[in-house]
């Protein structure tokens, strides 16, 4: 069983979220980097230093929109799919370096085409926003 704590909509979240800017202004306005993630006060000062790690290892990417959906309390599931934690790190033994198989059905960068009926076609390497969870999070970014 999966629980977890999901932040109450305000009207101030729905509003954060209706009003955002454009793209090309929220592109702009993404969050970035530990810096940015502790001036938004989504971390602490001290956590933004600690996490540079992972920062180098991996992109952050927070849009004004998803950050506005962030809650303080600890264990926000919003909080947790997209801001870097040490935990990210940590490889265990049983841990494969291309988790779903994506190399070996890749017969030319950008291609995976696991399944004769289908290919699969990575266009770009970024992403709006980047989620800690991501078995691609390697190449984006």
């Amino acid at each position: 069983m999966i629980s977890a704590t999901i932040p109450a909509t305000t009207p101030a979240t729905i509003s954060a979220v209706r009003t955002a800017a454009p793209a090309s202004k929220a592109a702009a306005a993404t969050l970035r980097s530990t810096g940015d993630l502790a001036a938004a006060g989504l971390v602490s000062a001290r956590d933004a230093r600690s996490l540079e790690a992972v920062s180098a290892r991996y992109a952050i990417g927070i849009t004004p929109a998803m950050a506005a959906l962030v809650s303080p309390a600890p264990g926000d599931p919003i909080a947790r799919q997209f801001v870097p934690d040490l935990r990210e790190l940590a490889t265990l033994p049983e841990e494969r370096a291309d988790p779903i198989g994506d190399d070996a059905h890749s017969p030319v960068p950008g291609i995976v085409h696991r399944y004769p009926d289908r290919a699969l076609v990575k266009l770009v390497h970024a992403c709006p926003v980047y989620c800690r969870f991501c078995f691609r999070r390697e190449m984006v970014g």
